[in-house]
């Protein structure tokens, strides 16, 4: 190497690191993808400053930053356990509705036909399928009303499935129930053999609750009971003996017509058998 050569600089990560103006630091060329990761990144920070704050306050009540640092992982926990119950129950709130066509046309191979919500009151509903029929294509060329319809779609229902020419009053009854109360309403509609406007009404007295499984409505009812009390009350060699089955209560209380258990994904939804 001649003397007047300046001297190879020593190869990165050694030497000298590359300057990173001017480099994309979001792994898209996406403007809205990056509008996000920064707002993600905004929100990180100001989470962090906040959790900052909210530290050296715990420490000047008189905690040590071990402490207070655990009590803050703690609260976050909470928090986050909140929100996914709350989002959990938004959505198992859902809107239902019905998609309707008019049959004439169907039968001619043409879509006439509209999604209608179902939690609106009956006047309403019959309103949308009378304006869905003012749009056929066959009344138009024909001159000939188009009066029949079917629901040929649903959405929001649960395990429900809607026949086609269900009734409307049934229907508007499930709609309005199941956006008040949730997916336990489709549940006890799902669960009765005799799906009408009289059984559904019967909800808000058959109804006993959501728990995580049915040992666990079980449990709740020996609480009611003082079970535990009860059991306080024996000999002590016989309460190291005596255990409460709840797998057999739960067996009993099913077979007996007692009480209906509808499942769904979290748990379980509790009915009165005798309502």
């Amino acid at each position: 190497m001649s003397e007047h050569e300046p001297p190879t600089p020593p190869p990165y990560p050694d030497g000298p690191r590359p300057t990173t103006e001017g480099v994309n630091t979001y792994g898209t060329d996406d403007p809205e993808r990056q509008a996000e990761i920064e707002a993600a990144r905004t929100a990180a920070a100001d989470e962090r400053r906040a959790n900052r704050a909210k530290l050296e306050r715990y420490v000047s009540y008189g905690l040590n930053e071990e402490d207070a640092s655990a009590l803050i992982e703690h609260e976050d926990m909470l928090r986050r356990r909140r929100e996914s119950a709350e989002a959990g129950e938004t959505e198992r709130r859902t809107n239902p509705r019905i998609y309707v066509r008019s049959l004439v046309d169907y039968t001619e191979g043409h879509d006439i036909g509209d999604w209608i919500d179902a939690s609106q009151d009956l006047e309403d509903i019959h309103a949308d399928i009378r304006n869905i029929l003012s749009r056929s294509l066959h009344a138009h060329w024909t001159g000939q009303p188009a009066e029949e319809w079917a629901i040929h779609d649903q959405d929001g229902f649960g395990q429900i499935t809607l026949s086609e020419y269900e009734s409307l009053d049934v229907v508007c009854a499930l709609g309005k129930g199941i956006t008040e109360h949730g997916l336990a309403f489709a549940a006890w509609g799902e669960i009765n053999d005799e799906r009408d406007v009289y059984t559904l009404a019967r909800f808000s007295e058959a109804y006993l609750g959501e728990y995580e499984n049915r040992e666990a409505y079980a449990d709740h009812i020996v609480d009611e009971l003082n079970g535990e009390e009860e059991l306080a009350k024996l000999p002590e060699w016989l309460r190291d003996i005596v255990r409460i089955d709840y797998e057999h209560m739960v067996h009993e209380m099913e077979t007996s017509g007692d009480v209906r258990f509808a499942d769904h994904p979290g748990g379980v939804w509790v009915f009165n058998g005798r309502v």
